[in-house]
């Protein structure tokens, strides 16, 4: 099973009055994130480049999607698999990867010190390194997949005027841009990023020491810095109005595109990268009340 080929669908009810949103729904795909299309290009070149040879050792730091995705391939393919990812990362995703066979390494502090942990055991020679930060296979996947696939499937004869993605490791950011810019010389690119002191699970923010080398900050023409509990009120709401179960990235996505629209009026689509089901032991799902037991009265 290959990734891609996703929904893209109207959220009527979230749409400000006057205006047309659209979703591309990514948990659709094989182990239910945008970052299986990443994982798939990145494996695929460097075994097509000799990079990645029969057995050999697999690494790779992630906040957890594209570690999955990456796990998924080294374990039907016979890799042995290392990931280094945060030790706040969620319980479902840290499940998620040994399920798929990999060793974990928890590494204290954020994606900045998860890479430095996965370059050292390179460098020692344990294996090979995907590296999504830094690799032309990451926004590849979006140039001449995710964003195709919105072209074809774009049910408006005018041309969206916006596209929103999250900013993590800037390859859905740049690959879906480029992609799009092709047919839509003139839509706006808007890139939802978390602050820097309140961090939100798998995105980042330009004000960030590190900046990802497959990031291309030219083709950005908005920037919106959200707060991980306005996030958390969008993952309920969209959850309420539309009925889809989205991740904590993708109701970032969804309140800078709500405001935006409401602001600026338009039709957009925003690329949701994943679904809730990996981070229900955390925010916004963990705190939420039991529900109220109904009673005979």
């Amino acid at each position: 099973m290959t990734p891609g080929d996703t929904p893209l669908v109207e959220l009527h009810a979230m749409a400000p009055v006057g205006t047309r949103l659209f979703a591309k729904l990514e948990w659709h795909n094989p182990t239910g994130s945008i970052k299986d299309r990443a994982a798939w290009f990145m494996f695929q070149n460097a075994r097509q480049a000799g990079l990645l040879t029969p057995g050999m050792p697999l690494i790779e730091s992630t906040s957890g999607n594209t570690g999955i995705g990456l796990a998924r391939l080294a374990l039907i393919n016979g890799h042995p698999m290392t990931i280094c990812l945060p030790a706040n990362s969620t319980p479902e995703r840290k499940q998620l990867l040994r399920a798929y066979g990999a060793r974990l390494v928890e590494v204290d502090g954020g994606p900045n010190e998860s890479i430095e942990m996965a370059k050292a055991l390179v460098a020692s020679g344990e294996g090979y390194m995907c590296y999504q930060y830094g690799n032309p296979g990451n926004p590849e996947a979006h140039e001449f997949g995710t964003a195709l696939e919105i072209i074809r499937d774009w049910p408006l004869d005018e041309a969206p005027d916006h596209v929103f993605c999250a900013y993590g490791t800037g390859g859905t950011l740049t690959g879906v841009s480029r992609g799009l810019r092709k047919r839509y010389p003139d839509i706006r690119v808007h890139s939802v990023e978390e602050f820097v002191d309140d961090p939100i699970s798998g995105m980042r923010s330009q004000a960030d020491p590190f900046q990802p080398p497959v990031a291309d900050f030219g083709l950005v023409t908005d920037r919106h810095e959200v707060r991980k509990g306005e996030a958390a009120e969008m993952v309920h709401e969209v959850m309420q109005t539309e009925g889809h179960f989205v991740g904590t990235s993708s109701g970032a996505i969804l309140h800078a595109a709500v405001n935006h629209l409401s602001a600026h009026g338009g039709t957009a689509v925003t690329v949701l990268p994943d679904a809730g089901w990996k981070y229900l032991s955390g925010a916004p799902w963990a705190e939420l009340a039991a529900p109220a037991t109904c009673g005979a009265t």
